[in-house]
């Protein structure tokens, strides 16, 4: 019987959440609240239901027209229950109850019966209706109101409920009131079948049922569902009601937004595919947008079971190849200049018209092989005249221009541009990423002189005697060898270096540019350079060939040149690699490398030389970085 009461103090737990009164009724400071009787009043619909399943051992019981929050084993007056006495025995008399229980007498014997939950004997205190006893032990209240019994704290998880009156605890206060046994519990079923099928209580239901109560035993975990309510009275159980036990129809599979992998790669259903497969079925899902793949999927009663190995892979790369591309605004009808073999997919490509009467420029966008247009196409009746490289040089205005490319054997990234002219004007412009200016040469007058400063500080200059053009561009090239030629020309004329050179002096000296650029030419060093870069040496024209900083031809033959200044400021002009040492001396003995050996170490490398005829023999490393030989590695001479 302690079993079956403990049982029902979880769920009579409302209770204990209210406060304790002192003897006077004023609760204690720490104590909770202690909830109205109205508190464990629910909705009468519920006690018009045969069973609540959802409840376990609550049940909703009506008591005084009220519907009130009870525990499923205790309907106290349809069996008397013996009391837990000192000797655990129980006894039966042939005798009618002879006084009513008071309320201390139930405090009392609920505090001996179960000190688990009322662990201490506490002084009886009053509280608005309530004649109660609170036990801060356990933070749990037993409380009696108008004659009923209700509980309330951490035993019915803070609800208050009902267990039954006073009169209701008679005989299980003093079972020698009564003449009767105590009722005995039901064990709970293990299984029961409808039809063909079995069906099994979920784990974690009531081992027993309480005598005078009902359970709805529930099984929705195996493979049959169902649901049967039992009654038990005096250790028999009576099945209450219809039951059911039936095999559920096989669940369907969701897949809707179904994304399957392979390797790095995610594929997603296309939006056509099937969002549900049944149970039993097996479909192949497609993936077209910005993956191409497929899987195979069987649905097995909810689960979806892999069914081929999946694929998943970009799209393969369709080009665009352009044909009769034109486009037309207003009157006006372009042509590009230029027609791409092909443009790659998912690229945007620019098609320009920068010469004739109509100028403009077009972009299209290439996606899985279709070129289509996108943005405002431009045409217009401004001609365009092109650049020294026959790039779009910008409207034909009448004015006259510049460009250039500067380098040191790799483009000059961000240099200042100065162009000086015979009247001291001044035009400035910045490298791009490839060395590449463009300059307004508009009202200047030739001679010209230019200079460009490399972010480190160093400056290359250049010099230039053509003829301005209107509506064109003349080519400046900016270069260590260019700076040679200033070099040259500012010397004849008396001064030390390209730093001194002046349009002045061009002006009064042109045949000295001619002069510098043959006595270039005629350099064994520059035209070896030129010849090993597939350069003409007699053709070169190093101030104004348009070249590009791209480690071809003329800047190729810049790659193996070294451009510095001597002390008096002339440029110098030699080779990346550096000549071999004629010897070299360890203590008071010096060796010389063996014939045969290199005379010439490229630049960036180490030749390892040897002295292997007597009178003294020994090695060494000897390393060239840019024309400069490094110290000597490991040198050994003996003798």
């Amino acid at each position: 019987m302690r079993r079956g009461f403990i049982a029902c103090l979880p769920v009579l737990a409302a209770l204990l959440l209210s406060s304790c009164g002192g003897d006077r009724g004023a609760p204690l400071a720490m104590e909770p609240a202690l909830s109205p009787p109205d508190a464990a009043r629910v909705s009468a619909e519920l006690c018009a239901r045969v069973a609540d399943s959802s409840a376990g051992l609550v049940v909703h019981r009506l008591v005084d027209g009220d519907c009130l929050r009870s525990f499923a084993g205790m309907n106290l007056k349809a069996a008397s229950l013996a009391a837990v006495t000192p000797d655990r025995r129980m006894r039966t008399l042939a005798v009618q109850p002879t006084a009513a229980l008071t309320i201390t007498e139930l405090f009392d014997w609920a505090e001996r019966a179960y000190p688990e939950y009322f662990p201490s004997h506490q002084t009886s205190r009053l509280f608005a209706t309530y004649t109660y006893r609170y036990y801060p032990e356990s933070d749990n209240h037993v409380a009696v109101s108008g004659g009923k019994v209700y509980v309330q704290g951490p035993i019915s998880d803070g609800a208050l409920l009902y267990l039954g009156t006073l009169e209701d605890f008679n005989c299980r206060v003093f079972p020698q009131r009564c003449g009767t046994q105590t009722p005995k519990a039901c064990a709970a079923v293990a299984s029961w079948v409808v039809g063909f099928n079995a069906c099994t209580p979920n784990a974690g239901q009531p081992t027993e049922v309480p005598s005078g109560s009902d359970y709805t035993f529930v099984d929705s975990t195996g493979s049959t569902h169902g649901q049967i309510t039992y009654s038990c009275k005096d250790g028999v159980l009576t099945q209450k009601g219809n039951s059911s036990c039936e095999v559920p129809a096989p669940l369907a599979c969701n897949t809707a937004n179904l994304t399957w992998k392979a390797g790095a790669n995610t594929c997603t259903a296309n939006a056509d595919e099937p969002t549900q497969l049944a149970s039993g079925a097996t479909h192949t899902y497609q993936s077209s947008t910005t993956m191409l793949g497929n899987v195979t999927y069987a649905c097995n009663n909810g689960e979806l079971i892999l069914g081929s190995v999946p694929t998943c892979n970009p799209p393969l790369p369709v080009p665009c190849v352009p044909k009769d591309i034109f486009w037309q605004v207003g009157e006006f009808l372009c042509l590009p200049d230029v027609m791409p073999v092909q443009v790659s997919d998912g690229a945007n490509y620019t098609f320009t018209d920068v010469l004739g009467e109509f100028t403009g420029s077009v972009t299209y966008s290439c996606k899985a092989g279709v070129f289509k247009p996108i943005g405002s196409p431009v045409c217009l009746a401004q001609p365009h005249i092109q650049d020294s490289f026959g790039g779009d040089g910008g409207a034909a205005d009448g004015g006259t221009n510049g460009d250039g490319t500067a380098g040191d054997g790799a483009p000059i990234v961000g240099g200042a541009v100065r162009v000086v002219d015979t009247t001291g004007k001044v035009a400035t412009a910045t490298t791009n990423s490839q060395g590449y200016y463009r300059v307004k040469l508009t009202g200047m007058v030739p001679p010209l002189v230019i200079s460009v400063t490399r972010p480190d500080g160093v400056v290359r200059r250049s010099v230039s005697t053509q003829a301005l053009r209107t509506n064109g561009y003349i080519f400046m090239a900016v270069t260590g060898l260019t700076d040679k030629i200033a070099s040259d020309v500012a010397r004849a004329s008396g001064f030390p270096g390209a730093a001194s050179l002046t349009p002045a002096m061009v002006a009064a000296r042109p045949q000295a540019v001619t002069e510098a650029v043959t006595a270039l030419r005629n350099d064994a060093t520059v035209s070896a350079a030129l010849v090993a870069a597939g350069v003409s040496v007699s053709t070169f024209d190093p101030l104004n060939t348009p070249f590009r900083a791209n480690s071809t031809g003329y800047d190729l033959a810049l790659d193996t040149l070294v451009v510095t200044t001597d002390a008096s400021g002339a440029t110098i002009v030699k080779s990346v690699d550096c000549p071999a040492p004629t010897s070299w001396t360890v203590g008071n003995l010096t060796c010389t490398p063996d014939a045969g050996q290199p005379t010439v170490i490229r630049s960036e490398s180490t030749v390892i030389y040897r002295d292997s005829v007597l009178p003294n023999t020994g090695t060494v490393g000897f390393t060239c970085l840019k024309s400069v030989i490094q110290a000597p590695v490991l040198p050994s001479c003996k003798g």
